[in-house]
C-alpha cells in the first residue's frame, strides 16, 4: 500500500502579512450612560432588580410599544423570575435582560 502526501500550498505575500493590533477597551468615565445595560455579578440581588426595572417598563408602557412585544417581554419577566426563584440565576438574568431590551428598543408600530 502507497501513501502519498499532498504538495505543499504556497500563500501569496498578502496571506502572510502581520495580523491586526489590539488596543485595549476604552472604558466610560464613571458618571457617564450610553444606555447601555451594567454588568453586575450574578446574584439574587441583581435578579430583583432587573425584575423591578422590567416591571417599571410594563406598568406604564409607552404607546409605541406593540403589543406582540409586550407580551414577549411578560413572557421573558415571567420566565426570568422564576428562573432567579429556583436558583438558575445567570439564566434568569439573561431572559430579564431581553425583556428589558425589548422593552427599550421596541419599533414604532406603522
Amino acid at each position: 500500500m502507497r501513501f502519498s502526501l499532498p504538495s505543499p500550498t504556497v500563500l501569496p505575500a498578502f496571506c502572510l502579512a502581520a495580523s491586526p493590533v489590539l488596543r485595549p477597551v476604552q472604558h466610560l468615565p464613571a458618571g457617564h450612560s450610553d444606555d447601555a445595560i451594567p454588568v453586575t455579578s450574578e446574584n439574587a440581588e441583581y435578579c430583583a432588580r432587573l425584575r423591578k426595572n422590567v416591571d417599571a417598563r410594563l406598568a406604564a408602557p409607552p404607546a409605541a410599544i406593540p403589543l406582540g412585544i409586550m407580551e414577549d417581554a411578560r413572557h421573558l419577566r415571567a420566565q426570568g423570575d422564576l428562573l432567579c426563584t429556583q436558583g438558575h440565576v445567570r439564566a434568569g438574568i439573561e431572559r430579564l435582560r431581553r425583556a428589558l431590551v425589548l422593552l427599550k428598543h421596541a419599533p414604532e408600530p406603522r
